[in-house]
């Protein structure tokens, strides 16, 4: 077990699988309490089991992102079963594989809910309770390359990437206007193999080895990345290592957008 999160409580959403299990895991190794929140129950709970048997500090707590009220419910119950919060990633996230002229008001709706409104939710409520904890803090939002960068395919979640990218910057300039100890960063994924590439590939038809091997030439380092990768990269910017660090994007991207 490490010590660059100690005594620290994070918040980790979408955090039942993929990256966000990924970061939930190493967080407790390095000693944050960790709120595993998620819509998906069974993996939830079963992952925090795993968190505990490996000898770290975590709870579930079942969270539609998209639901400001039980943002709400999710902050208190960690200021009650933690008594603070110190640490949000707003790491949850859906994409569709579609154009502008493919993608339905539907479609569109679920992803900027999703992947844009639930980061200003997150943020919102956890300024507030990490005024309360009195302590350093850090907000780490899920961005993507295609918050940095267009694709045609993937229309709706370049727009709320985009987004995000300018949300992040603008949280991060008022809480240092306001002198409150909080940074806000975001994380810039590039492709990695986890359960949304699956759904991606299921969407064009493809096994995951398929979707590997067409995306792994986009990258200049030849392979994709996986979930530990984008967790390091949180790491970093949660810890105090990063004080110095606020509104800015770290590209995790195998060199994507230095093309």
């Amino acid at each position: 077990m490490g010590s660059r999160l100690a005594d620290k409580t994070a918040i980790i959403t979408g955090a039942a699988q993929g990256i966000g299990a990924a970061t939930a895991a190493l967080f407790a190794a390095e000693g944050a309490r960790v709120i595993v929140a998620d819509v998906n129950e069974h993996l939830g709970s079963a992952h925090v089991e795993s968190i505990r048997a490996a000898g770290g500090s975590a709870e579930f707590f079942r969270l539609d992102v998209t639901d400001f009220e039980g943002w709400q419910d999710c902050i208190s119950f960690t200021e009650e079963r933690f008594g603070k919060l110190n640490i949000l990633v707003n790491n949850a996230g859906i994409s569709y594989s579609l154009t502008i002229a493919e993608t339905a008001v539907e479609q569109w709706d679920r992803v900027i809910a999703t992947n844009q409104t639930s980061v200003y939710y997150g943020m919102h409520l956890a300024i507030e309770a990490m005024k309360r904890s009195g302590e350093p803090c850090a907000i780490a939002n899920a961005s993507s390359i295609d918050g940095l960068v267009g694709e045609s395919r993937f229309f709706a979640y370049c727009a709320a990437k985009g987004a995000v990218t300018l949300m992040t910057k603008a949280a991060a300039l008022y809480c240092a206007e306001q002198k409150l100890p909080i940074r806000v960063n975001s994380v810039h994924p590039g492709y990695v193999r986890s359960p949304m590439a699956e759904a991606d590939a299921a969407q064009h038809g493809q096994t995951v080895e398929e979707y590997t091997r067409e995306f792994a030439d986009k990258h200049p380092v030849g392979h994709l990345g996986v979930p530990q990768d984008i967790a390091h990269g949180y790491l970093y910017l949660c810890s105090d290592e990063a004080r110095f660090v606020t509104g800015t994007q770290l590209a995790i991207d195998g060199g994507y957008t230095a093309q």
